[in-house]
């Protein structure tokens, strides 16, 4: 069964394959196709499982074309490989990790599970149309960013890459060149759009460390739209005292996006370590925003008319339908869209002794009214519809 990685390639670069297998209902009705296909009905189904897993091993060149039908979706950096799966509708998903996970339970991408070389994902994606994302927003985390991003995957002309991991993994990736890093960028943006071509405006919403890589992703599109989300110090604190974010964990891996993200020392407190990140990301925050197409967003006047107007900022239309799925979407929780949302910045400011609130306003409030002063300062770019 050794030639059937050629069978297996033609198959996964095949459209009309792809779709003839999808419709398969039960993994016998699956492999009962794929044997038709590749004319192997002497062969058992564990027999066939054991070649298609083997084929999943060895990373396509090419002599198979992925782009299109097929979204990359990892990338592991120690091997300079890609992973790949048949999306599965849109992400409508809080995060694209969850979103993966729903794919990742289908059928056909439970045993159809190709991988390729970076520079063949590299290929593929020069190949492919060129992308301008419609918008990008960035985000001191805990600030409605996953909100705004769920309500643009409710319209139906967007595509959504909320945190993107295949992203996430790239930008983290220190082996690379700088040049290196906006070549794979922009191939895997391509082929990430290439992958939802029906729904052209591509929304990414990058991770809050990310904002320490605006000027390698700005050089590759100085025009697209971005917005900013901030929010009242405090409250980001007091979320993440709750729920710890990956940045304010300690993670080592992100050390090499800012010398802040390396450990704490001996004599800092967590919550002297998390002010200190925080006010390293509202600095880094307040130095871009003199740039050209960048808006800011306070969360304190977040409702659904400034979540249109970010809409509009991005260009993207939205009828009458799309402001009532808005309005809905917007009365349950952005990381858990079954809860109903309930308004909890009081209570969150509350999560703090006196004194541990006193340190916080004195060491980020100045820092955080600093943000706001010279978002207006300029011309009025705080986003406020009336």
């Amino acid at each position: 069964m050794s030639n059937y990685f050629i069978r297996y390639c033609t198959l996964i670069s095949s459209t009309e394959q792809l779709e003839y297998c999808q419709q398969a209902q039960s993994l016998g009705e699956l492999l009962a196709r794929i044997k038709k296909l590749w004319d192997c009905n002497q062969f058992d189904d564990n027999e066939l499982l054991s070649e298609i897993n083997r084929c999943n091993q060895i990373p396509i060149g090419g002599n198979a074309i992925l782009a299109g039908n097929w979204l990359p979706y990892r990338y592991q950096p120690k091997r300079r490989v890609v992973n790949w799966l048949i999306p599965v509708g849109h992400a409508t998903e809080p995060f694209q990790d969850e979103y993966i996970s729903r794919c990742c339970q289908q059928l056909f991408n439970q045993i159809f599970q190709p991988r390729s070389s970076l520079e063949i994902a590299i290929q593929q994606g020069a190949a492919s149309v060129e992308v301008q994302p419609a918008g990008f927003i960035f985000h001191l985390s805990r600030c409605g960013s996953t909100l705004i991003s769920g309500c643009l995957s409710e319209l139906e002309t967007t595509c959504v890459f909320s945190e993107s991991p295949l992203l996430t993994e790239l930008l983290l990736d220190n082996k690379l060149s700088a040049h290196e890093h906006q070549t794979c960028l922009r191939a895997f943006i391509n082929l990430q759009a290439a992958a939802f071509a029906a729904r052209p405006q591509m929304i990414i919403k990058w991770n809050a460390w990310d904002i320490f890589r605006w000027e390698l992703i700005r050089e590759l599109y100085p025009q697209v739209p971005a917005i900013f989300l901030v929010r009242n110090p405090l409250e980001i604190l007091a979320s993440h005292q709750r729920s710890v974010g990956r940045h304010m964990s300690g993670d080592p891996t992100l050390a090499g996006f800012n010398p802040v993200f390396t450990a704490q020392s001996i004599d800092q407190s967590i919550l002297d370590k998390r002010v200190q990140i925080l006010r390293c990301l509202l600095q880094a925050m307040g130095e871009k925003l003199l740039d050209q197409n960048i808006r800011l967003v306070d969360y304190q006047r977040l409702r659904a008319q400034e979540v249109v107007a970010v809409f509009a900022w991005f260009g993207c239309v939205v009828a009458e339908q799309g402001f009532l799925k808005i309005q809905k979407r917007m009365q349950f929780h952005s990381k858990t869209p079954g809860q109903v949302f309930i308004a909890d910045s009081v209570n969150k400011q509350q999560c703090f002794t006196a004194e541990e609130r006193q340190q916080i306003e004195t060491q980020l409030m100045p820092a955080y009214n600093q943000v706001i002063h010279l978002a207006l300062k300029p011309c009025e770019v705080i986003i406020d519809v009336q």
